[in-house]
């Protein structure tokens, strides 16, 4: 996965420590354009918004379902 793949979760687990669900994007964009690279940034992380707050995230991994 990549945070050019606005569609899809990069990566999703419990911290070991927390307990908590971690969602991670994976970004191997340089910064030589940034303003390219800010959109592409904001774009994939209003995705994992919208995969939290429409709740996908419990069907999708229902380890998640009463956890920070």
């Amino acid at each position: 996965m990549s945070v050019i793949q606005v569609d899809k979760i990069d990566f999703i687990g419990i911290d070991g420590k927390t307990k908590k669900v971690a969602l991670t994007i994976s970004d191997h964009l340089d910064w030589d354009d940034e303003y390219y690279h800010l959109s592409v940034l904001q774009e994939k992380i209003n995705a994992y918004l919208r995969f939290i707050e429409s709740g996908e995230i419990y069907d999708v991994y229902p380890d998640s379902v009463d956890r920070r």
